[in-house]
């Protein structure tokens, strides 16, 4: 397998701290407050029947999530979580030597996916890192099968907006694919954003991938889902495991779509702290990138690793960016209000003692 070594490991934000208790986990754009009420009490019924093998076509999920989305159901696809149908859709349409556009410092996991299916990867320029749509354009050649846009993107929390993300749908050649990865999109209430099924319900070459594992807080279920032209959805369920999706996650799915209070609160509490943290933060020495995910990217400077190791001796965990090309930023997740005045605080003590 000469080609898997070229391929970098994946590594996820680190979970816990040698000696430490009580531990803010601020690394993995995860939800604060975990499954609601509702999804925990379906939870533990469905406990009960894991001796059983699940549906696996995970038809009441679908059938809940075309009537809640208003989205067809046979344009639906239930993956293991997005990452799933992000290897699925390398799998299908990429062949050894066949090229893939990935904007710099996006999801590392596209560049890995490619890569295990043969492809060569083509970074495209970025402009005070967001993506650069007619660079993405210019890195097209006849080799160009797949590209990659998270949307809004991770670790910047930057979108393209309607007009951005038509002219380039407009501009790539047919039998180029396009996948959006729109994981946070339930954050984004801006109104030049779009999570692009939109312009998928029009074009057969996009596909938008969702999860369940931010705004609905069912991250170690590994549920997501996708929308794609029929002829995409088709192939997808021939190349997936028989029961990709467990009982349990398809149960949790199904009322976390159900429970639409939790998911305002959600939002409302993200867009509260996004511009609380984003307003105090600025008033540091640092660069604050103005996010509308669930996570900030701060560009802390030279001071960056001893930022880290003072903020785990006050046991908090952020995310260092070095993975992403980013070596002066970190990457700091919404958390509980708690949680993140605690960030502030902590930010504001080591910024005040370097004086």
């Amino acid at each position: 397998m000469k080609k898997l070594k070229n391929i970098k490991l994946y590594e996820g934000g680190i979970s816990s701290i040698p000696g430490k208790k009580n531990v803010t986990k601020l690394s993995s754009n995860e939800s604060p407050f975990g499954p609601s009420v509702r999804v925990q009490k379906a939870i533990t019924i469905a406990k009960s029947k894991t001796h059983k093998y699940p549906d696996g076509n995970s038809i009441q999920l679908k059938t809940t999530l075309s009537k809640k989305s208003k989205l067809n159901i046979n344009n639906l696809f239930i993956g293991n979580g997005s990452d799933e149908i992000l290897g699925i859709a390398c799998q299908l349409f990429l062949n050894k030597g066949d090229e893939v556009i990935i904007p710099k410092h996006s999801f590392l996991m596209f560049e890995i996916y490619s890569k295990i299916s043969g492809g060569v990867v083509k970074q495209s320029r970025t402009n005070n890192l967001r993506f650069d749509v007619e660079n993405i354009l210019k890195n097209i050649s006849k080799k160009t099968k797949i590209i990659f846009i998270a949307q809004p993107n991770n670790p910047t929390g930057f979108y393209l907006s309607k007009q951005e993300l038509k002219l380039l749908i407009t501009k790539v050649p047919k039998k180029i694919i396009i996948i959006i990865d729109a994981a946070y999109s339930e954050y984004v209430t801006d109104k030049d954003y779009t999570n692009g099924i939109d312009f998928a319900k029009r074009h057969k070459n996009i596909i938008v991938t969702r999860t369940f594992s931010k705004i609905f807080g069912l991250a170690s279920l590994r549920l997501g889902w996708c929308y794609a032209h029929n002829d995409i959805i088709q192939l997808m369920n021939k190349v997936r495991g028989p029961f990709n999706i467990n009982q349990i996650a398809q149960t949790a799915g199904i009322e976390a779509l159900k429970d639409k209070k939790y998911v305002k609160n959600s939002i409302n509490h993200n867009k509260f702290w996004l511009r609380k943290m984003n307003s105090e933060l600025s008033k540091l020495p640092i660069q604050v990138c103005d996010s509308r995910a669930n996570f900030l990217l701060l560009n802390i400077g030279k001071s960056v690793k001893i930022l880290n190791r003072f903020l785990l001796s006050k046991s908090i965990i952020v995310r260092l960016m070095d993975k992403y090309n980013l070596p002066q930023y970190i990457r700091v997740s919404i958390g509980t209000s708690k949680e993140n005045k605690k960030f502030i605080k902590s930010m504001k003590e080591f910024f005040n003692d370097k004086k």
